[in-house]
């Protein structure tokens, strides 16, 4: 349960993220009238996004690969 709780914790944060940064681009374009296409300002936005998350969500990520080889482990003393 815990790692189910993990899991969706991390995914909600890292889209969190990720949806901030690609507002963001897309935002900055309009605001000072650059001259990039929208769609191409949201997927240097997502990219930029994700990299992000990766970074900023390295504790979590790591809480939850710990939690996995709990799991793991638990699941290799049932066999």
């Amino acid at each position: 349960m815990r790692l189910t709780r993990l899991v969706v914790v991390y995914t909600l944060a890292r889209l969190a993220v990720v949806a901030t940064c690609a507002g963001a681009a897309v935002l900055g374009v309009r605001l000072f009238g650059l001259a990039v296409s929208q769609p191409w300002a949201l997927v240097v936005g997502l990219l930029a996004g994700m990299a992000v998350a990766m970074v900023a969500l390295r504790g979590l990520r790591r809480r939850v690969h710990d939690e996995i080889v709990v799991v793991d482990t638990r699941r290799g003393h049932r066999r």
